[in-house]
């Protein structure tokens, strides 16, 4: 009992003195014009003096633009490669075109001692003669045969120039051509550019002419298939025989030309 109001005691007294001191301080305080309380801030700022060197600062400006360059030198190395591959593709479709042309002309002749030199449309004229690549640079001459990679005769070189020539195609009012069927009749072929007309030079014909082919017998390097007339109207015309054929297939610059040349 007497302890528990021993415990009350020192809190009475231990609230006194701090309303003493309290009293104290504002007095003080009051008596010395503020004195202490302009000592205390009434706030605290806190002022860093940590700066970033300016070495790292241009070192990690230095290395993100290393970075960015070397992005950019990726992209344009990538698009580079990515270019060059489109290239690689066309230049293996065009081996790829022309090793089955060249399988597919093979199937189709019989005569294995000639070279058959490539070639293609550049353009075409107004006097509708196409221009191929190839010419005396590869000792191509005027008069040879040009045919296409069934081995049928598509024209003949009417002009030969450093590097090109001009074909004289079945649409060239310029085509003239002579020809022989399978019973040796000699056949004169003209064209006025939309049809081909075929007549022939004996008038001893008695039976219907089916193919008509080149021949040496015209300078022709050989003997290659022309075209049939087999399945054409035929009229007899002062004992001549005479064949009208539309011209239906045009050349195109797909078209795989070859020009056979001695060995």
């Amino acid at each position: 009992m007497q302890s528990t109001q021993v415990v009350g005691i020192r809190k009475y007294v231990v609230y006194f003195l701090f309303i003493f001191l309290s009293g104290l301080l504002s007095a003080v305080d009051y008596f010395s014009n503020k004195s202490l309380s302009n000592f205390i801030p009434e706030q605290v700022n806190l002022i860093s003096n940590f700066q970033i060197p300016d070495r790292l600062l241009q070192n990690e400006f230095s290395r993100l633009s290393s970075s960015r360059a070397d992005l950019v030198a990726e992209n344009i190395r990538l698009k580079e490669e990515l270019s060059n591959l489109r290239v690689l593709y066309v230049e293996n479709q065009e081996l790829q075109d022309n090793i089955e042309s060249y399988d597919l002309l093979i199937k189709n002749i019989s005569d294995f001692e000639l070279t058959y030199y490539a070639t293609s449309l550049i353009l075409k004229n107004s006097t509708d003669e196409y221009l191929i690549t190839g010419g005396r640079d590869y000792n191509f001459e005027p008069g040879d045969l040009v045919i296409n990679e069934t081995g049928y005769v598509v024209g003949y070189l009417g002009e030969v120039f450093n590097d090109y020539s001009i074909l004289e195609s079945f649409n060239s009012t310029n085509f003239n051509f002579r020809a022989l069927d399978e019973n040796n009749n000699i056949f004169e072929v003209n064209s006025n550019g939309k049809e081909l007309i075929f007549s022939s030079l004996e008038s001893t014909l008695n039976s219907k002419v089916g193919m008509l082919y080149s021949d040496i017998t015209f300078g022709h390097i050989n003997k290659f298939p022309l075209f049939d007339l087999e399945s054409y109207e035929q009229t007899k015309l002062n004992n001549k025989l005479i064949v009208i054929v539309p011209i239906e297939e045009m050349l195109t610059f797909q078209s795989k030309l070859f020009i056979p040349k001695s060995k």
